[in-house]
């Protein structure tokens, strides 16, 4: 008789089969993990987004409206023709300012180097405050007085060959302004003496003599240098050795010109008019008018020797107790 063998239920293979069907529900638990909604969400009222939507709707069409009084405000006629007149207006001043640029740029080519001194020699003479100077005068102490002239073409009306009328102005209004004086002289700016017959020494000062002396210059003929250095000089050389005892002298200078040099002849008045060891003081006081004309406006590149002028007898006037006075025109 065959032993049959005994069946076990719970075998091996059977807990192999148990483990696989655990373990392939555990892994589609863990891959379904996410798939699914991550909370409940909370119902939303259907009549807040209404509320919204019209909301929205509102600021829409108010956007609009604006949008459409804003573009109406600019396109107008009234806003047109107003933006219109001021592109007109930029546009005329634009051409303008080329023009006067374009002026200004053709002026300044063609403007010649004497053109450009005489500028130059403009702005310096308005630079000085003659304005508000007192009278050129006669000092305190004065008993004599020399009048040097320049009677140079500069000094000429080209037309009448006659001094300008400024100059004779001026010497007008010197002598009336002068008190009467024990004695008077006249010189031009080369030494000679104005007045015929009278040369080197000192003349009574009257009011004839005066007279006579405006009509001479007036007429004067001789064309001295433009230079005030040998009219002043010879003045000192000949009528500062004819003053008596306790007698002062002043010079004044009339001209517009100064050529020569300019140490040498500080140098040389200094020399001829010494300051007073005892008191400081010189014998003989020099003062000067000046014009602001050209030394030669047909030469290129001159010097303006009105400039010179200025310097010069600036430094004369300050140094011999003087005044300078520049007028601004002839």
């Amino acid at each position: 008789m065959i032993k049959r063998r005994q069946t076990e239920v719970f075998s091996l293979s059977f807990l192999d089969c148990l483990c696989c069907g655990f373990g392939a529900i555990l892994l589609l638990f863990l891959l379904s993990i996410g798939s699914g909604k991550a909370g409940v969400e909370s119902p939303v009222d259907p009549n807040v987004i209404e509320d919204l939507r019209e909301q929205l709707a509102q600021l829409e069409a108010d956007i609009a409206n604006k949008a459409a009084r804003l573009d109406a405000a600019l396109n107008s006629e009234e806003t047109l023709e107003e933006r219109q007149k001021i592109l007109s207006r930029i546009q005329e001043l634009e051409s303008t300012l080329a023009d006067l640029r374009q002026e200004y740029d053709a002026r300044k080519a063609n403007l010649s180097t004497g053109e450009q001194a005489a500028a130059e020699a403009d702005r310096l003479l308005r630079s000085f405050k003659y304005e508000n100077l007192p009278p050129i005068g006669l000092p305190s102490d004065a008993t004599h007085v020399a009048f040097v002239i320049d009677s140079s073409g500069s000094m000429r009306n080209q037309l009448t060959k006659q001094l300008h009328y400024g100059v004779i102005e001026q010497v007008t209004e010197l002598l009336d302004s002068l008190p009467v004086v024990e004695s008077i002289q006249f010189l031009d700016t080369s030494g000679n003496y104005i007045l015929p017959g009278r040369d080197g020494i000192w003349l009574p000062d009257t009011p004839g003599l005066r007279q006579q002396a405006l009509r001479s210059v007036l007429n004067y003929p001789v064309l001295s240098v433009s230079d005030p250095a040998p009219g002043i000089r010879q003045a000192l050389r000949d009528l500062r050795p004819r003053l008596g005892p306790g007698d002062e002298m002043s010079v004044y200078m009339i001209g517009d010109d100064f050529r020569g040099s300019t140490q040498g002849f500080l140098v040389q008045l200094d020399r001829l008019n010494p300051r007073d060891p005892a008191t400081g003081k010189r014998r003989v006081s020099i003062s000067a008018v000046g014009f602001p004309t050209l030394t030669n406006p047909f030469q290129l590149g001159a010097p303006q020797g009105n400039v010179r002028f200025a310097n010069i007898m600036r430094e004369v006037a300050e140094s011999h107790d003087g005044v300078l006075i520049l007028k601004p025109r002839i």
